[in-house]
């Protein structure tokens, strides 16, 4: 029920395009080149030069908006990628 709830958070603030700098946890697969998709938001993290393949793996998303220091961390290796965008 909680990841719902922060699921829903999570795409709420994305939707409203909201400035400030926010950290979510995120549970994530990769689909292709540089695109993660949060499993129970269905949102897509675009980022720049990742090379982390996962399949369901938990991570922490930071989102400071469009031009902000944004970046994803995945919990079980700690490779860390910038995100250039949230979809």
């Amino acid at each position: 029920m909680k990841k719902m709830v922060v699921a829903g958070v999570l795409a709420c603030v994305f939707a409203a395009g909201v400035a400030s700098a926010e950290t979510y946890r995120v549970t994530v697969k990769r689909i292709e080149r540089n695109l993660y998709l949060e499993t129970n938001s269905k949102v897509v993290i675009e980022t720049k030069y990742c090379y982390e393949y996962a399949y369901g793996e938990d991570a922490v998303l930071k989102w400071e908006g469009r031009h902000g220091d944004n970046w994803i961390v995945f919990t079980s290796s700690g490779t860390k990628c910038d995100v250039v965008a949230v979809h």
